[in-house]
Protein backbone atom coordinates (compact mmCIF):
# COMPACT_ATOMS: atom_id res chain seq x y z
CA UNK A 1 0.00 0.00 0.00
CA UNK A 2 2.98 2.34 0.46
CA UNK A 3 4.91 4.02 -2.35
CA UNK A 4 7.69 6.57 -2.69
CA UNK A 5 7.84 9.84 -4.62
CA UNK A 6 10.59 9.52 -7.22
CA UNK A 7 9.97 12.63 -9.31
CA UNK A 8 7.87 15.82 -9.22
CA UNK A 9 7.44 19.01 -11.24
CA UNK A 10 4.77 21.70 -11.39
CA UNK A 11 1.75 19.99 -9.78
CA UNK A 12 2.64 16.51 -11.09
CA UNK A 13 4.13 13.72 -8.98
CA UNK A 14 5.51 10.31 -10.00
CA UNK A 15 5.22 7.59 -7.36
CA UNK A 16 6.84 4.13 -7.31
CA UNK A 17 4.95 1.23 -5.69
CA UNK A 18 5.40 -2.50 -5.39
CA UNK A 19 3.72 -4.25 -8.29
CA UNK A 20 0.94 -5.70 -6.10
CA UNK A 21 0.19 -2.29 -4.51
CA UNK A 22 -0.11 -0.30 -7.76
CA UNK A 23 -3.15 2.06 -7.57
CA UNK A 24 -5.70 2.50 -10.36
CA UNK A 25 -6.46 5.68 -12.31
CA UNK A 26 -8.56 8.14 -10.24
CA UNK A 27 -7.53 6.54 -6.94
CA UNK A 28 -6.53 8.94 -4.17
CA UNK A 29 -3.07 8.85 -2.63
CA UNK A 30 -2.16 10.57 0.63
CA UNK A 31 1.05 11.66 2.31
CA UNK A 32 2.12 13.94 5.17
CA UNK A 33 0.02 11.92 7.66
CA UNK A 34 -3.02 11.92 5.40
CA UNK A 35 -3.08 15.70 4.98
CA UNK A 36 -1.73 15.94 1.40
CA UNK A 37 -3.85 14.46 -1.41
CA UNK A 38 -2.78 13.24 -4.84
CA UNK A 39 -5.01 11.84 -7.60
CA UNK A 40 -3.69 9.15 -9.95
CA UNK A 41 -4.16 10.17 -13.60
CA UNK A 42 -1.83 7.83 -15.47
CA UNK A 43 -0.28 4.39 -14.94
CA UNK A 44 3.21 4.52 -16.52
CA UNK A 45 4.23 0.89 -15.96
CA UNK A 46 3.57 -1.94 -13.53
CA UNK A 47 5.25 -0.10 -10.64
CA UNK A 48 4.95 3.63 -11.38
CA UNK A 49 2.02 6.05 -11.56
CA UNK A 50 1.73 9.73 -12.35
CA UNK A 51 -0.57 11.77 -10.10
CA UNK A 52 -1.71 15.38 -9.80
CA UNK A 53 -1.58 17.34 -6.57
CA UNK A 54 -5.07 18.01 -5.20
CA UNK A 55 -4.02 19.61 -1.94
CA UNK A 56 -0.59 19.96 -0.33
CA UNK A 57 -0.47 20.61 3.41
CA UNK A 58 3.28 21.25 3.14
CA UNK A 59 6.03 21.10 0.53
CA UNK A 60 6.35 17.77 -1.28
CA UNK A 61 9.84 16.25 -1.22
CA UNK A 62 11.63 13.40 -2.91
CA UNK A 63 11.28 10.07 -1.08
CA UNK A 64 8.09 11.16 0.75
CA UNK A 65 6.11 8.04 1.66
CA UNK A 66 2.74 7.85 -0.11
CA UNK A 67 -0.26 5.74 0.96
CA UNK A 68 -2.60 4.17 -1.61
CA UNK A 69 -6.17 4.61 -0.27
CA UNK A 70 -7.42 2.14 -2.92
CA UNK A 71 -10.44 4.35 -3.58
CA UNK A 72 -11.44 7.59 -5.28
CA UNK A 73 -13.05 10.65 -3.68
CA UNK A 74 -15.63 9.72 -1.05
CA UNK A 75 -18.86 11.67 -1.39
CA UNK A 76 -21.22 12.48 1.52
CA UNK A 77 -24.73 11.60 0.30
CA UNK A 78 -28.33 11.19 1.39
CA UNK A 79 -30.58 12.98 3.84
CA UNK A 80 -27.89 13.12 6.55
CA UNK A 81 -25.61 15.13 4.25
CA UNK A 82 -28.08 18.02 3.96
CA UNK A 83 -27.73 21.32 5.78
CA UNK A 84 -23.97 21.34 5.28
CA UNK A 85 -21.09 22.42 3.05
CA UNK A 86 -18.39 20.05 1.80
CA UNK A 87 -15.08 20.34 -0.02
CA UNK A 88 -13.39 17.67 -2.11
CA UNK A 89 -12.33 15.80 1.07
CA UNK A 90 -15.98 15.21 2.00
CA UNK A 91 -15.54 16.60 5.50
CA UNK A 92 -18.48 18.74 6.73
CA UNK A 93 -17.49 22.39 7.13
CA UNK A 94 -20.32 23.05 9.58
CA UNK A 95 -20.97 21.23 12.85
CA UNK A 96 -22.86 18.09 11.89
CA UNK A 97 -24.99 16.25 14.46
CA UNK A 98 -25.34 13.18 12.23
CA UNK A 99 -22.50 11.62 10.22
CA UNK A 100 -23.54 11.31 6.56
CA UNK A 101 -23.24 8.16 4.49
CA UNK A 102 -20.27 8.10 2.09
CA UNK A 103 -20.02 6.47 -1.33
CA UNK A 104 -17.24 6.57 -3.90
CA UNK A 105 -17.43 9.23 -6.61
CA UNK A 106 -18.96 7.97 -9.89
CA UNK A 107 -19.85 4.62 -8.28
CA UNK A 108 -23.62 4.69 -8.95
CA UNK A 109 -23.82 6.05 -12.51
CA UNK A 110 -27.23 5.11 -13.90
CA UNK A 111 -27.79 5.41 -17.66
CA UNK A 112 -31.37 4.10 -17.70
CA UNK A 113 -33.71 6.81 -18.87
CA UNK A 114 -37.48 6.65 -18.93
CA UNK A 115 -39.22 7.82 -22.07
CA UNK A 116 -42.88 8.79 -22.52
CA UNK A 117 -43.10 10.34 -19.07
CA UNK A 118 -45.50 13.19 -18.42
CA UNK A 119 -43.74 16.54 -18.88
CA UNK A 120 -44.05 18.95 -15.95
CA UNK A 121 -43.16 22.64 -16.11
CA UNK A 122 -40.98 24.16 -13.37
CA UNK A 123 -42.11 27.75 -12.76
CA UNK A 124 -39.38 30.18 -11.69
CA UNK A 125 -41.43 33.38 -11.32
CA UNK A 126 -38.82 35.11 -13.53
CA UNK A 127 -40.72 36.49 -16.53
CA UNK A 128 -37.95 36.19 -19.13
CA UNK A 129 -37.26 32.53 -18.27
CA UNK A 130 -40.84 31.33 -17.84
CA UNK A 131 -41.96 33.02 -21.06
CA UNK A 132 -39.07 32.39 -23.49
CA UNK A 133 -37.42 29.30 -21.97
CA UNK A 134 -40.06 27.21 -20.16
CA UNK A 135 -38.20 24.77 -17.91
CA UNK A 136 -39.37 21.17 -17.76
CA UNK A 137 -38.55 18.87 -14.85
CA UNK A 138 -35.37 16.96 -15.69
CA UNK A 139 -34.13 19.53 -18.24
CA UNK A 140 -30.73 21.21 -18.35
CA UNK A 141 -30.60 25.01 -18.61
CA UNK A 142 -27.38 26.86 -19.36
CA UNK A 143 -26.96 30.52 -18.36
CA UNK A 144 -24.35 31.99 -20.73
CA UNK A 145 -22.66 35.35 -20.27
CA UNK A 146 -19.40 37.24 -19.98
CA UNK A 147 -18.03 38.73 -16.78
CA UNK A 148 -20.34 40.93 -14.72
CA UNK A 149 -23.63 40.46 -16.62
CA UNK A 150 -25.46 38.80 -13.72
CA UNK A 151 -25.12 35.01 -14.12
CA UNK A 152 -24.69 34.20 -10.41
CA UNK A 153 -27.42 36.63 -9.32
CA UNK A 154 -29.86 35.02 -11.77
CA UNK A 155 -28.84 31.56 -10.54
CA UNK A 156 -29.51 32.56 -6.93
CA UNK A 157 -32.91 34.02 -7.85
CA UNK A 158 -33.85 30.74 -9.55
CA UNK A 159 -32.81 28.78 -6.42
CA UNK A 160 -35.06 30.81 -4.14
CA UNK A 161 -38.03 31.20 -6.48
CA UNK A 162 -38.23 27.55 -7.48
CA UNK A 163 -38.03 26.48 -3.83
CA UNK A 164 -41.01 28.66 -3.01
CA UNK A 165 -43.12 26.53 -5.37
CA UNK A 166 -41.40 23.14 -4.99
CA UNK A 167 -40.67 22.75 -1.28
CA UNK A 168 -40.31 18.97 -1.44
CA UNK A 169 -37.32 19.03 -3.81
CA UNK A 170 -33.70 18.82 -2.68
CA UNK A 171 -31.10 21.39 -3.71
CA UNK A 172 -27.50 20.64 -4.56
CA UNK A 173 -25.20 23.58 -5.25
CA UNK A 174 -21.81 22.92 -6.83
CA UNK A 175 -19.30 25.76 -6.76
CA UNK A 176 -16.41 25.05 -9.11
CA UNK A 177 -13.74 27.74 -8.96
CA UNK A 178 -16.08 29.69 -6.70
CA UNK A 179 -15.21 32.94 -4.94
CA UNK A 180 -15.30 32.38 -1.17
CA UNK A 181 -17.47 35.47 -0.81
CA UNK A 182 -20.15 34.09 -3.15
CA UNK A 183 -20.30 30.76 -1.33
CA UNK A 184 -20.60 32.47 2.07
CA UNK A 185 -23.31 34.81 0.77
CA UNK A 186 -25.29 31.92 -0.73
CA UNK A 187 -25.06 29.92 2.50
CA UNK A 188 -26.23 32.90 4.59
CA UNK A 189 -29.14 33.53 2.21
CA UNK A 190 -30.19 29.85 2.20
CA UNK A 191 -29.91 29.72 5.98
CA UNK A 192 -31.93 32.90 6.57
CA UNK A 193 -34.62 31.66 4.14
CA UNK A 194 -34.79 28.28 5.95
CA UNK A 195 -33.83 26.45 2.75
CA UNK A 196 -30.49 25.08 3.95
CA UNK A 197 -32.23 22.18 5.71
CA UNK A 198 -33.01 20.67 2.32
CA UNK A 199 -29.80 21.78 0.61
CA UNK A 200 -26.21 20.56 0.22
CA UNK A 201 -23.28 22.64 -1.01
CA UNK A 202 -20.12 21.21 -2.59
CA UNK A 203 -17.51 23.93 -2.97
CA UNK A 204 -14.06 24.16 -4.51
CA UNK A 205 -12.63 27.66 -4.28
CA UNK A 206 -10.82 29.38 -7.14
CA UNK A 207 -7.51 29.33 -5.25
CA UNK A 208 -7.54 25.53 -4.93
CA UNK A 209 -5.61 23.19 -7.21
CA UNK A 210 -7.14 22.39 -10.62
CA UNK A 211 -7.61 18.75 -9.53
CA UNK A 212 -9.97 19.90 -6.75
CA UNK A 213 -11.88 22.32 -9.00
CA UNK A 214 -12.18 19.58 -11.62
CA UNK A 215 -13.36 16.88 -9.20
CA UNK A 216 -15.98 18.87 -7.27
CA UNK A 217 -18.45 18.70 -10.19
CA UNK A 218 -18.61 14.87 -10.47
CA UNK A 219 -18.65 14.77 -6.64
CA UNK A 220 -21.82 16.90 -6.61
CA UNK A 221 -23.35 14.97 -9.52
CA UNK A 222 -22.78 11.68 -7.65
CA UNK A 223 -24.66 13.15 -4.66
CA UNK A 224 -27.53 14.20 -6.98
CA UNK A 225 -27.68 10.71 -8.50
CA UNK A 226 -27.89 9.18 -5.02
CA UNK A 227 -30.83 11.39 -4.02
CA UNK A 228 -32.62 10.63 -7.30
CA UNK A 229 -32.00 6.89 -7.59
CA UNK A 230 -31.69 5.76 -3.94
CA UNK A 231 -33.81 8.29 -2.04
CA UNK A 232 -36.32 8.68 -4.94
CA UNK A 233 -36.25 12.49 -4.72
CA UNK A 234 -36.52 15.26 -7.29
CA UNK A 235 -33.29 17.27 -7.28
CA UNK A 236 -32.51 20.81 -8.36
CA UNK A 237 -28.81 20.91 -9.26
CA UNK A 238 -27.05 24.27 -9.55
CA UNK A 239 -23.53 24.50 -11.00
CA UNK A 240 -21.61 27.76 -10.85
CA UNK A 241 -19.50 27.82 -13.02
CA UNK A 242 -19.21 24.90 -15.44
CA UNK A 243 -16.57 26.86 -17.41
CA UNK A 244 -14.27 26.72 -14.37
CA UNK A 245 -14.64 22.93 -14.42
CA UNK A 246 -13.57 22.88 -18.09
CA UNK A 247 -10.72 25.26 -17.29
CA UNK A 248 -9.51 23.01 -14.46
CA UNK A 249 -9.62 19.94 -16.73
CA UNK A 250 -7.58 21.93 -19.25
CA UNK A 251 -4.96 22.86 -16.63
CA UNK A 252 -4.61 19.21 -15.61
CA UNK A 253 -4.36 18.14 -19.25
CA UNK A 254 -1.59 20.69 -19.86
CA UNK A 255 0.29 19.59 -16.73
CA UNK A 256 0.17 15.99 -17.95
CA UNK A 257 1.73 17.10 -21.23
CA UNK A 258 -1.26 16.42 -23.48
CA UNK A 259 -1.39 18.43 -26.70
CA UNK A 260 -4.11 21.12 -26.80
CA UNK A 261 -6.84 21.14 -29.40
CA UNK A 262 -9.05 23.91 -30.87
CA UNK A 263 -8.74 27.27 -29.11
CA UNK A 264 -6.11 25.98 -26.71
CA UNK A 265 -8.55 23.65 -24.93
CA UNK A 266 -7.76 20.06 -24.01
CA UNK A 267 -8.26 17.42 -26.70
CA UNK A 268 -10.71 15.64 -24.37
CA UNK A 269 -12.98 18.69 -24.01
CA UNK A 270 -16.09 17.03 -25.47
CA UNK A 271 -15.77 13.85 -23.41
CA UNK A 272 -14.97 15.78 -20.20
CA UNK A 273 -18.25 17.69 -20.55
CA UNK A 274 -20.24 14.63 -21.69
CA UNK A 275 -19.06 12.60 -18.66
CA UNK A 276 -20.93 15.07 -16.44
CA UNK A 277 -23.86 16.23 -18.59
CA UNK A 278 -25.02 12.78 -19.68
CA UNK A 279 -25.78 11.89 -16.05
CA UNK A 280 -28.32 14.68 -15.53
CA UNK A 281 -31.81 13.56 -16.52
CA UNK A 282 -35.18 12.34 -15.30
CA UNK A 283 -36.08 8.69 -14.82
CA UNK A 284 -38.71 6.63 -12.97
CA UNK A 285 -37.01 7.27 -9.62
CA UNK A 286 -37.00 11.06 -9.84
CA UNK A 287 -35.45 13.94 -11.72
CA UNK A 288 -32.29 16.03 -11.76
CA UNK A 289 -33.19 19.45 -13.14
CA UNK A 290 -29.96 21.37 -13.62
CA UNK A 291 -29.10 25.04 -13.94
CA UNK A 292 -25.54 25.80 -15.01
CA UNK A 293 -23.75 29.10 -15.47
CA UNK A 294 -21.23 29.22 -18.32
CA UNK A 295 -18.69 32.02 -18.49
CA UNK A 296 -18.12 33.27 -22.05
CA UNK A 297 -14.53 34.34 -22.73
CA UNK A 298 -14.65 37.63 -24.66
CA UNK A 299 -18.49 37.32 -24.66
CA UNK A 300 -18.03 34.81 -27.50
CA UNK A 301 -20.87 32.29 -27.89
CA UNK A 302 -18.78 30.36 -30.43
CA UNK A 303 -15.98 29.68 -27.92
CA UNK A 304 -15.24 25.90 -27.96
CA UNK A 305 -16.01 25.58 -24.24
CA UNK A 306 -19.48 27.13 -24.71
CA UNK A 307 -20.18 24.98 -27.78
CA UNK A 308 -19.17 21.80 -25.92
CA UNK A 309 -21.68 22.52 -23.11
CA UNK A 310 -24.35 23.88 -25.46
CA UNK A 311 -24.57 20.52 -27.27
CA UNK A 312 -25.90 18.85 -24.11
CA UNK A 313 -28.41 21.48 -22.95
CA UNK A 314 -32.18 21.56 -23.37
CA UNK A 315 -32.22 25.35 -23.14
CA UNK A 316 -29.68 28.15 -23.26
CA UNK A 317 -30.25 31.55 -21.72
CA UNK A 318 -27.86 34.21 -23.01
CA UNK A 319 -27.12 37.32 -20.95
CA UNK A 320 -26.01 40.23 -23.10
CA UNK A 321 -23.67 43.11 -22.31
CA UNK A 322 -25.73 45.27 -24.70
CA UNK A 323 -28.76 44.79 -22.42
CA UNK A 324 -26.79 45.74 -19.31
CA UNK A 325 -25.73 48.93 -21.12
CA UNK A 326 -29.43 49.77 -21.51
CA UNK A 327 -29.97 49.13 -17.77
CA UNK A 328 -32.22 46.17 -18.56
CA UNK A 329 -31.94 43.45 -15.89
CA UNK A 330 -31.93 40.51 -16.12
CA UNK A 331 -29.77 41.26 -19.18
CA UNK A 332 -31.57 38.59 -21.19
CA UNK A 333 -31.19 38.35 -24.99
CA UNK A 334 -34.30 36.50 -26.27
CA UNK A 335 -33.03 36.30 -29.86
CA UNK A 336 -29.74 34.62 -28.92
CA UNK A 337 -31.46 32.26 -26.44
CA UNK A 338 -33.29 29.07 -27.36
CA UNK A 339 -34.90 25.94 -25.92
CA UNK A 340 -36.40 22.69 -27.13
CA UNK A 341 -39.38 23.08 -24.77
CA UNK A 342 -41.21 25.56 -27.05
CA UNK A 343 -43.82 23.10 -28.24
CA UNK A 344 -47.54 23.75 -28.51
CA UNK A 345 -48.27 20.37 -26.88
CA UNK A 346 -46.14 21.27 -23.86
CA UNK A 347 -46.89 24.95 -23.21
CA UNK A 348 -50.26 25.38 -24.97
CA UNK A 349 -51.27 27.32 -28.08
CA UNK A 350 -51.72 30.70 -26.35
CA UNK A 351 -48.20 30.74 -24.93
CA UNK A 352 -46.68 29.27 -28.10
CA UNK A 353 -48.26 31.90 -30.38
CA UNK A 354 -47.24 34.70 -28.00
CA UNK A 355 -43.57 33.58 -28.12
CA UNK A 356 -43.54 33.43 -31.93
CA UNK A 357 -45.07 36.90 -32.28
CA UNK A 358 -42.83 38.43 -29.57
CA UNK A 359 -39.67 37.11 -31.22
CA UNK A 360 -40.90 38.35 -34.61
CA UNK A 361 -41.37 41.86 -33.24
CA UNK A 362 -38.01 41.90 -31.42
CA UNK A 363 -36.22 40.65 -34.56
CA UNK A 364 -37.92 43.29 -36.72
CA UNK A 365 -36.89 45.97 -34.20
CA UNK A 366 -33.29 44.77 -34.23
CA UNK A 367 -33.27 45.01 -38.04
CA UNK A 368 -34.62 48.57 -37.81
CA UNK A 369 -32.13 49.82 -35.20
CA UNK A 370 -29.53 50.93 -37.76
CA UNK A 371 -32.19 52.72 -39.80
CA UNK A 372 -33.40 54.57 -36.69
CA UNK A 373 -29.83 55.61 -35.82
CA UNK A 374 -29.29 57.07 -39.28
CA UNK A 375 -32.69 58.51 -40.22
CA UNK A 376 -34.49 58.78 -36.90
CA UNK A 377 -37.73 57.24 -35.62
CA UNK A 378 -39.99 59.80 -37.37
CA UNK A 379 -38.86 58.64 -40.83
CA UNK A 380 -40.26 55.13 -40.31
CA UNK A 381 -43.54 54.06 -41.87
CA UNK A 382 -46.55 53.59 -39.57
CA UNK A 383 -46.24 49.81 -39.39
CA UNK A 384 -42.57 50.02 -38.40
CA UNK A 385 -43.37 52.65 -35.77
CA UNK A 386 -45.89 50.28 -34.17
CA UNK A 387 -43.32 47.47 -34.24
CA UNK A 388 -40.70 49.64 -32.53
CA UNK A 389 -43.11 50.82 -29.84
CA UNK A 390 -44.20 47.26 -29.07
CA UNK A 391 -40.58 46.05 -29.02
CA UNK A 392 -39.50 48.78 -26.57
CA UNK A 393 -42.47 47.97 -24.34
CA UNK A 394 -41.60 44.25 -24.42
CA UNK A 395 -37.93 44.94 -23.63
CA UNK A 396 -38.93 46.98 -20.60
CA UNK A 397 -41.60 44.49 -19.52
CA UNK A 398 -39.09 41.64 -19.21
CA UNK A 399 -37.04 43.62 -16.67
CA UNK A 400 -37.63 42.48 -13.10
CA UNK A 401 -36.63 43.33 -9.55
CA UNK A 402 -35.05 40.31 -7.84
CA UNK A 403 -35.34 39.25 -4.23
CA UNK A 404 -31.58 38.63 -4.36
CA UNK A 405 -30.82 42.28 -5.15
CA UNK A 406 -33.21 43.99 -2.72
CA UNK A 407 -30.32 45.19 -0.52
CA UNK A 408 -28.70 46.83 -3.60
CA UNK A 409 -31.69 48.27 -5.44
CA UNK A 410 -33.86 49.02 -2.36
CA UNK A 411 -36.78 47.78 -4.50
CA UNK A 412 -38.80 44.72 -3.39
CA UNK A 413 -38.40 41.53 -5.42
CA UNK A 414 -41.29 40.34 -7.58
CA UNK A 415 -42.48 36.80 -8.36
CA UNK A 416 -44.70 36.72 -11.45
CA UNK A 417 -46.78 33.56 -12.16
CA UNK A 418 -46.42 32.21 -15.70
CA UNK A 419 -50.10 32.75 -16.57
CA UNK A 420 -49.87 36.44 -15.66
CA UNK A 421 -46.68 36.84 -17.71
CA UNK A 422 -48.29 35.33 -20.84
CA UNK A 423 -51.46 37.42 -20.46
CA UNK A 424 -49.39 40.57 -19.93
CA UNK A 425 -47.32 39.97 -23.07
CA UNK A 426 -50.47 39.35 -25.12
CA UNK A 427 -51.88 42.73 -23.99
CA UNK A 428 -48.72 44.44 -25.31
CA UNK A 429 -48.83 42.46 -28.57
CA UNK A 430 -52.45 43.51 -29.08
CA UNK A 431 -51.32 47.15 -28.97
CA UNK A 432 -53.27 48.14 -25.88
CA UNK A 433 -50.53 50.54 -24.71
CA UNK A 434 -49.30 52.09 -27.98
CA UNK A 435 -50.05 55.66 -26.86
CA UNK A 436 -48.13 55.29 -23.59
CA UNK A 437 -44.41 55.41 -22.86
CA UNK A 438 -42.50 52.09 -22.77
CA UNK A 439 -41.10 53.25 -19.41
CA UNK A 440 -44.36 52.35 -17.66
CA UNK A 441 -43.30 48.70 -17.94
CA UNK A 442 -39.83 49.09 -16.41
CA UNK A 443 -39.43 46.75 -13.45
CA UNK A 444 -43.15 46.06 -12.99
CA UNK A 445 -44.54 42.63 -12.23
CA UNK A 446 -47.42 41.87 -14.57
CA UNK A 447 -49.19 44.67 -16.47
CA UNK A 448 -52.69 43.42 -15.71
CA UNK A 449 -53.26 46.33 -13.33
CA UNK A 450 -51.81 48.98 -15.66
CA UNK A 451 -54.59 50.96 -17.42
CA UNK A 452 -54.74 50.50 -21.19
CA UNK A 453 -55.04 53.37 -23.70
CA UNK A 454 -58.77 52.69 -23.84
CA UNK A 455 -59.10 52.85 -20.05
CA UNK A 456 -57.35 56.22 -20.07
CA UNK A 457 -59.41 57.50 -23.00
CA UNK A 458 -56.31 58.10 -25.17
Amino acid sequence: MKGTIIKFWSDIVEVKFKKEDLPLVNHLLTTHEGKTFLLVKRVLNDTTVRAIVIYASKEISMSDVVINTKQGFMVPVGKQSKNNIYGFQGEPMLNATVKPKYIEMDSIINNERSLNMELKLVETGIKAIDFFIPIIKGYKLGIFGGAGVGKTVLMKEIIFNVNRKHKSTSNIFIGSGERSREAIELYNELESSKLMGNSVMYISKMNEAPGARMSIVPIGVTAAEYLRDKEKEDVLLFVDNIYRFIQAENEVSASLGKKPSVGGYQSTLESDVANVEDRLFRNENGSITSFQTIFLPMDDLSDPSAVAVFNHLDGNLVLSRAQTAKNLFPAFDPLASSTNSIDEKIIGKKHFDAIIETKRILKAYKDLEDVILILGFDELDDESKVTVKKALQLENFFTQNFFMTEHFTKAPGVYVPLEETVDSVIRILEGKYLKQSPEIFSYVGSNLNIPTDEDLGL
